[in-house]
Formats: C-alpha cells, structure tokens, sequence
C-alpha cells in the first residue's frame, strides 16, 4: 500500500476532482430528461431542477469571489469569475436558462475550483480571513469555506436526485469512492 499523503490540501484534491465528475454524470443524466421536466415547478424551494441547478452556480460564484478578493494567492479569481452573475438567484429568475448554459458554465467553474485547489498550499487552508458581506463581517477558517462548498454541492444534488425520483426517472452518481 501506497503512502497517502493525507494533509488538507490532498482531501481537497479529491472533494475537487470528485464534484467535477459528479457533476459531469448528474449532467449526463440531465440531458436525458425532457427540456419542459427541467424548468417544471416541482414543488422545492428552487422551484424546479434549473432553478437549483442555478443556485449551485451562484452559490460558488459568492464563495470564489470571496476568497479572490480576501486571499492574495487567489486573486486570479476576480477576473475568471467577473463574467459568472454576480446577484444571488431568484427561483423565478434563472441565469442559466437551459441545461446547455448550465452545462457550459458549469464546466468552466469546475475548472476554476480545480485550479483554485491546485493553487492553495496544504497551509494556506488554515488561514483566517474577515469577510463582509450581508451579516455584517464574520471570520472564516479557509479550509471550513471549502468543505462547505463541497458538502453544499453534494447536498443540492441530492436534492436533483429526488426530484429525479419523483420523475421517476434513473439516477445514480454520487459513489466518491469508486471515482477518485
């Protein structure tokens, strides 16, 4: 057996590479399902399949503009980031209107989140920064912004999952184990 190297920078690594091929099969399956099921009310507070697709999106976008502007090693993020909606979602309002925008854009912030990981050192995750924003200014632990990020977009694709299952539609994507 192998040595793992098991510092916070490594589960990082594998959170990463685990959410963009996640995503890419929940995505998968998506483009299998009829346009009008995407955007129908389901009943969820997102409303509907796109809607919660799209508040993934903006949720990392919050999160990545964040660290590009209070992480110096980071700031490369501003600029990849300045064309994503920078508002937060309304259910009613999609930016992303059909499941290729959303693929499109999806694709492209994994590539960022990937690089953002990369970028980080094992000891970067520990540092502390003041972040102000609508609850006034609150610190943050680096490495907890991640692992919420994370465990924000497994939790949302759970819930694509039941919606899917109400559908009565096949899916299955979410074995971290079997993929990285």
């Amino acid at each position: 057996m192998n040595k793992i190297n098991s510092g916070k920078k490594k589960v990082f690594e594998i959170l990463v590479k685990y959410n963009e091929i996640t995503n890419q099969e929940m995505i998968k399956i998506l483009e299998s399902v009829e346009k009008n099921l995407l955007t129908k009310d389901l009943g969820s507070y997102y409303k509907s399949i796109m809607g919660l697709l799209n508040h993934m999106l903006t949720a990392d976008v919050a999160w990545l503009r964040s660290l590009g502007k209070y992480v110096k090693s980071l700031n490369f993020l501003t600029e990849l980031i300045e064309k994503f909606p920078q508002e937060a979602i309304d259910p009613q309002n999609l930016f992303w209107n059909s499941l290729k925008e959303f693929k499109t854009a999806r694709i492209e912030m994994d590539q960022i989140l990937t690089r953002t990981v990369q970028t980080m050192s094992d000891s970067d995750y520990d540092a502390t920064i003041t972040i102000s924003g609508r609850r006034g200014e609150r610190d943050y632990i680096i490495w907890k912004i991640f692992l919420h990020l994370f465990n924000h977009h497994t939790h949302h694709r759970g819930g694509v999952a039941v919606l899917l299952d109400q559908l009565g539609i096949e899916n299955s994507y979410s074995n971290l184990v079997w993929k990285v």
